[in-house]
């Protein structure tokens, strides 16, 4: 149900293209010219390929069993053995589960493995999807036991020791459950980090779409296979001739797009040029590895002193300009500092009477500092005041698993100080807004994991500003969503890593899926629901589970990065408004969604399980 911004991008008319050989002719003349005009190939290569056409619950695709055909026969004659034999259509879950299971297996001892599936795939908060030809989910939770996460196939290839691993994905088409159980599951899918001595190759751009073609195959394959066959090509020759190819083909509406770690060598497809010796390409060692974790140690402390010990020990290369430039932004933006901790935990500002109603006077108003807490109901959130100050908005360049569109960074500064809620929203505290009349009434689900001080889940945007619109006509005061900015201005409460207690994350931290690592840290559990509101330590600023539980609804419209946004920490409300922001993770995200800067998004009438909010208060000044 959720996306990953990344997602977002309009969809294009289909370009007619002229087809010159039928998939039929192609399939009987391919075999007999490879076979005469490729060399013998010495390593060994494998191939699952995968095509999905015939969906039983979302829109049949025309393409993408030719797809699978073509790239079989392509794939057969340049020396790939392929997992059963043939092309491998119109996979169900159980069927792609044991086709990706087989794959794994047949690659150890393999020097080259080749990953290719067409057909519909969906990303959902930034992890890509492919989908089954059953797939019916009717909530976002279904997705992980209906469809195949791509990170699967990945841990596959990267498991069998292979030198090069080939991921071929011409998935990238729309959203196929628009207005059904994933009515924001983005058009496209989201950027993904080649692992180690791999390249993937996506149809089209993150986030854009790809097109299929008006005859048996998409643009995007019947390039490939054409250039496959080409001998003499290395195999980043190949990927860029693909895209030049398919811009050419659609118009420029379609460009096909490459992510590849570190490889050296060269590997080619249909034999190298005359002459040249080929042999598979290997994962390149970092050259820098040790300058790369000093940088990290340094990057975690981020003072002058440590800055300073790194560049006396690395004074030049990629990584000491990066060390130059973070210590150049110590003097030019200095992070507020969290004011001291109170000797006394912190109680609130204004007395609570049952049943009443106490708003702040304004004079009250006025003489609050940072930390002080209050609360202008009995079923009001207790909020904190957040101090004025200014803050680096975004990811550096160099953050693991930084979204293209947690950038660029700026300084963004807040004038005032303002007010959070110490907790995300509880159940509790909306069933008194239900009980006042409030929030349209809608008594949300709690997913049978229990109310109370559990953070209200299954609400949609509108929902969540009808709340902050009942908390301000209760108390006359101005209650609201946080803005974009906001929200990460408190998360990072003065800090600058990817966490506001650091780079690494454990679930002793935070409620998330523990089976993925983020920063070296180690792996834990996956809790499978919400925890109550207060269940971990809260930042320094004092707001509890900044990170992970529940994503929160902002203010903000989506727009594709930072240029052109406000810098005073308003909200920005012009862009793709039909698209929300959302910030902070959820219990069933793995630890890169729940970094200070991510930005996930999702559609202002959905509702999910892991959707909640937290609200703002502005301060008189």
């Amino acid at each position: 149900m959720i996306a990953h911004p990344s997602s977002r991008a309009p969809g294009h008319a289909m370009h007619t293209l002229r087809r010159r050989l039928s998939v039929v002719a192609i399939a009987a003349l391919l075999p007999l010219l490879l076979l005469a005009a490729a060399p013998a190939f010495a390593e060994k290569r494998v191939a699952l390929v995968i095509g999905n056409s015939a969906y039983v619950n979302i829109p049949r695709l025309a393409n993408p069993a030719n797809d699978a055909k073509l790239m079989a026969d392509t794939l057969r004659a340049l020396g790939f053995t392929l997992v059963g034999g043939k092309e491998q259509l119109d996979l169900d879950k159980a069927g792609i589960d044991r086709a990706v299971q087989a794959f794994g297996a047949q690659l150890q001892g393999a020097d080259v493995g080749l990953f290719y599936y067409a057909g519909h795939g969906v990303q959902v908060r930034g992890a890509n999807y492919l989908v089954p030809v059953g797939a019916n989910p009717v909530k976002e939770a279904d997705v992980d036991f209906q469809m195949l996460d791509t990170n699967l196939v990945l841990q596959q290839m990267e498991g069998a020791g292979t030198r090069l691993n080939v991921v071929i994905l011409d998935a990238c088409r729309n959203n196929p459950f628009g207005g059904l159980g994933l009515r924001s599951a983005g058009s496209g899918l989201a950027q993904i980090t080649a692992p180690q001595g791999t390249l993937i190759s996506f149809a089209t751009q993150p986030g854009n779409v790809a097109l299929d073609g008006a005859g048996d195959n998409s643009p995007y394959t019947k390039a490939l296979a054409e250039t496959l066959r080409r001998p003499g090509l290395g195999i980043f020759d190949v990927f860029n001739e693909v895209g030049l190819a398919v811009k050419r083909a659609t118009g420029g509406a379609q460009q096909p797009w490459v992510s590849s770690s570190p490889i050296s060598g060269n590997f080619f497809f249909a034999g190298p040029p005359a002459g040249v010796t080929a042999s598979p390409p290997v994962a390149r060692a970092d050259p820098d590895a040790a300058a790369r974790r000093d940088y990290e140690f340094a990057e975690r402390q981020n003072t002058r002193e440590a800055w300073d010990a790194f560049l006396a020990r690395h004074p030049s290369g990629f990584y000491a300009e990066l060390a130059r430039s973070a210590r150049g932004k110590l003097a030019a933006v200095a992070p507020p500092r969290p004011p001291a901790a109170p000797p006394t935990p912190a109680q609130p500002a204004v007395g609570i009477f049952p049943g009443g109603v106490t708003p702040l006077p304004v004079e009250r108003e006025r003489t609050l500092r940072p930390k002080d807490t209050f609360k202008e109901c009995d079923a009001c959130p207790e909020m904190v005041v957040v101090p004025a100050g200014a803050f680096v908005m975004g990811s550096p360049a160099n953050e693991p698993e930084r979204g293209y569109d947690e950038g660029p960074q700026r300084r963004v500064s807040f004038a005032r100080p303002f007010a959070v809620g110490r907790f995300a929203v509880t159940f509790e505290e909306w069933g008194a807004c239900v009980a006042d009349g409030g929030c349209n009434g809608v008594k949300p689900e709690d997913d049978g994991w229990g109310r109370g001080k559990r953070p209200v889940i299954n609400i949609n945007w509108h929902e969540a500003k009808a709340y902050v619109a009942w908390l301000s006509r209760k108390t006359g005061k101005p209650y609201r969503l946080l803005s974009e900015a906001e929200r990460e201005y408190v998360t990072r409460a003065g800090t600058a890593t990817p966490f506001w207690w650091g780079a690494s994350i454990a679930t002793s931290q935070a409620n998330y899926d523990g089976n993925f690592v983020y920063g070296g840290g180690p792996k834990g559990e996956l809790r499978r629901k919400t925890m109550l509101v207060d269940s971990f330590k809260p930042n320094p600023w004092g707001l509890s589970q900044v990170h992970g539980n529940v994503w929160e609804w902002t203010e903000d419209c989506y727009n594709e990065g930072y240029r052109g946004a406000p810098i005073d920490g308003s909200a920005r409300t012009t862009g793709e408004c039909s698209q929300r922001v959302l910030r902070g993770g959820s219990w069933m995200k793995p630890p890169k969604f729940l970094r200070s800067a991510f930005r996930g998004v999702d559609a202002p009438d959905s509702r999910s399980g892991e959707i909640g909010l937290r609200v703002a208060r502005t301060l008189t000044p």
